[in-house]
């Protein structure tokens, strides 16, 4: 037992789940040809093949090990993170979850490395980091998902707003546009609308306003022909 592969919760996390039926699909495959991809392991834990793994255990099916070599927890998190980026199976939104994910990892590993080599920071520090050809943190972000600036802005901007819209479409309920469109429509009902006796009187106060105009630009006239 004790030569059998682990599980750290906090490794497993960063993977996406599968659907159910993505879930019934891979055991059925394993149950019919085998499990034929290799567990990834650093250091006797899982980091690659969690699911092939349990179903293995489950029907007590030969499986096979590769192990990696990783300095530490935070190379490891970041290689599953990578790893996780090159799966074609995820929808739009989980893709940016990682990437945000990916990101903010990035940011803290360089604010330790900045605290241990005693750096002071400066002004500069707080502003978005951009890569060497000038491009924003954004696009950096939206070109690790591979999704448009558009679709990564639209997205953060449910999140920020809207939580059971952002719920929908992490769940793979909605896509991100639709989610967006419907966000907007929320949002145009909510602006102040102006009653016909409001309009009425802002069109009263304007006409009463016409006297005094004309003169001031009767006057103006004036004073350029002097």
């Amino acid at each position: 037992m004790d030569n059998l592969p682990k599980i750290d919760p906090e490794f497993k996390s960063l993977i996406p789940p599968l659907s159910p039926d993505e879930r019934e699909q891979l055991e059925q495959n394993i149950l019919s040809h085998g499990c034929h991809n290799a567990l990834v392991l650093w250091r006797g834990i899982i980091i690659d093949g969690h699911n092939r793994f349990e179903i293995c255990a489950k029907h007590f099916i030969e499986f096979e090990i590769t192990e990696i070599d990783l300095p530490n927890r935070e190379s490891v998190k970041l290689w599953i993170l990578n790893e996780q980026l090159g799966r074609r199976n995820l929808n739009d939104a989980t893709r940016i979850e990682i990437a945000l994910a990916k990101s903010e990892m990035i940011r803290e590993l360089a604010k330790q490395k900045q605290i241990l080599g005693g750096r002071v920071k400066s002004r500069a520090d707080k502003l978005p980091p951009k890569t060497s050809n000038g491009m924003e943190t954004r696009d950096v972000l939206a070109a690790e998902a591979d999704v448009s600036h558009g679709t990564l802005q639209n997205y953060q901007q449910i999140k920020k707003e809207s939580p059971e819209l952002y719920k929908r479409v992490k769940a793979g309920e909605l896509k991100i546009g639709t989610a967006f469109k419907m966000l907007e429509s929320q949002a145009a009902k909510h602006l102040p609308q102006q009653s016909e006796e409001d309009l009425a009187e802002i069109h009263a106060r304007l006409n009463a306003l016409k006297p005094l105009l004309n003169k001031l630009s009767i006057k103006l006239e004036r004073i350029k022909t002097c």
